[in-house]
């Protein structure tokens, strides 16, 4: 009986025992997933720190204020640094916004100002199949005569503009006159919904050039050679080649960069140049950073060609596309707002009736061959009608005072009757009678 006890026992405390061990793992297992967690949330919390640093520092980006003429020049580059190819022309923005400035007042014509009122507008000689800037303005025909004629001069006067009406029952016209002042490189700019019926004209630069190399490539010696892109990934690009002594080609080969230029050929006194700059790492991070005292300082340590014994061998790939910009999501980017909203838009300087920029598009494209450079550029900006129905209120006609009435024939003005009211029916004389109905 006494062994039966002892064993008892020995069994109650080896299952008390067993009992404690589970506890203790249980708690030990709720207290690592705990900490778990909480490392967990740590963790994430770093990523959404560094995430909102990281826009932070993208917001950075789109705080571009435009002082100088370099600011403008490159802020769109800087505005849509995507990693991919893309093309716009300055220039023709420039005359895009120079003429919708002139038709601006209070906010929307200062906005406007900010970013390109210390800018200076060249001119440029056309010159046939080659080199080609155009301002134009299409007017809806049913409201040509409501547009100013002082705005009309302006544009003539000021930025040689071709002033045209159309029914804008499609864009067919407007697109053709792009298409000649791009030396067709740019057909239909517009799509049939870039016009309502609300639109009632369209300011437009367009320019273009077609321009041959003062020195050619030879197509012979282009050939596939390697192009390396970003994230570590390669390709075979079709790379022109060529090597010379001319002294229109410089070069600098810095620690961080290797810039190229080439010349084209002059045409009627325009002589343009072609500059290529290749950071030795993050194009991105370059074009961030990029000012124009950084463009001085590659001016001023280019070397010509023709000043090296052996000349120079260039490199360089072919390339062609076209891009457009996300233009008016920039433009908002550098303070321009007013200008797209029917409810602060002033652009009674072009006409009485109220105004604002329904569009604002930008393309541009290039063709970098052997043979030279075609490049093409549009602006654009489509203005409505403000087409918001105001909430219209009766005019008040409020007889309440002695009055003198006539009546009289309405075609002859022959009075039948005159008389005075100095004190009409009481209500409370008549109101039984309108309860009872």
């Amino acid at each position: 009986m006494k062994k039966e006890n002892g064993a008892i026992k020995l069994i109650t405390l080896v299952s008390a025992i067993l009992i404690l061990i589970l506890v203790l793992f249980a708690v030990f297992i709720w207290q690592r997933i705990k900490m778990n967690k909480m490392s967990s949330n740590n963790i994430s919390s770093k990523s959404t720190g560094n995430e909102t640093k990281k826009e932070e520092e993208d917001e950075k980006l789109t705080e571009i204020k435009i002082q100088t003429e370099s600011d403008f020049t490159y802020s769109f580059l800087k505005l849509e640094n995507k990693k991919t190819n893309m093309i716009y022309s300055p220039l023709s923005i420039k005359y895009g916004l120079k003429m919708l400035q002139e038709g601006a007042e209070g906010t929307t014509y200062t906005q406007i100002n900010d970013v390109v009122g210390n800018l200076k507008l060249p001119t440029y000689k056309n010159v046939q199949n080659s080199l080609s800037l155009a301002n134009g303005i299409f007017i809806k025909d049913t409201f040509f005569n409501a547009v100013k004629q002082t705005y009309k001069d302006t544009l003539t006067n000021k930025y040689n503009a071709e002033i045209m009406q159309d029914k804008f029952e499609n864009p067919n016209n407007i697109n053709k006159w792009i298409e000649n002042k791009t030396l067709g490189i740019i057909k239909d700019m517009l799509k049939p919904s870039d016009i309502s019926p609300d639109t009632q004209l369209a300011l437009i630069n367009a320019l273009a050039i077609d321009m041959e190399w003062d020195e050619q490539f030879d197509a012979k010696d282009t050939y596939g050679n390697t192009f390396y892109l970003t994230n570590n990934k390669q390709m075979q690009a079709t790379t022109m080649s060529k090597e010379t002594t001319s002294e229109g080609v410089s070069y600098y080969l810095g620690k961080d960069i290797t810039a190229l230029t080439m010349d084209l050929k002059e045409y009627d006194g325009t002589k343009l140049e072609f500059l290529a700059i290749m950071p030795n790492e993050n194009l991105s991070e370059y074009i961030r950073l990029l000012t124009n005292d950084e463009i001085n300082k590659i001016d001023k340590n280019l070397k010509l060609a023709s000043k090296e014994k052996a000349g120079v061998k260039i490199t360089i790939p072919k390339f062609s596309y076209e891009y457009d910009l996300n233009f008016k999501e920039d433009l908002m980017k550098l303070g321009i707002s007013d200008a797209f909203s029917e409810n602060t838009a002033k652009f009674s300087n072009i006409a009485n009736v109220p105004l604002y920029v329904s569009k604002a598009l930008h393309k541009a494209n290039i063709d970098f061959t052997e043979k030279g450079i075609k490049a093409a550029a549009v602006t654009v900006f489509t203005m409505d009608e403000n087409a918001m129905i105001m909430e219209q209120k009766p005019v008040e006609v409020n007889i309440n005072k002695p009055f003198l009435f006539l009546i009289r024939d309405k075609q002859t003005k022959e009075v039948w009757f005159t008389g005075t009211v100095f004190e009409p029916n009481s209500w409370n004389n008549d109101k039984a009678e309108y309860e009872i109905r």
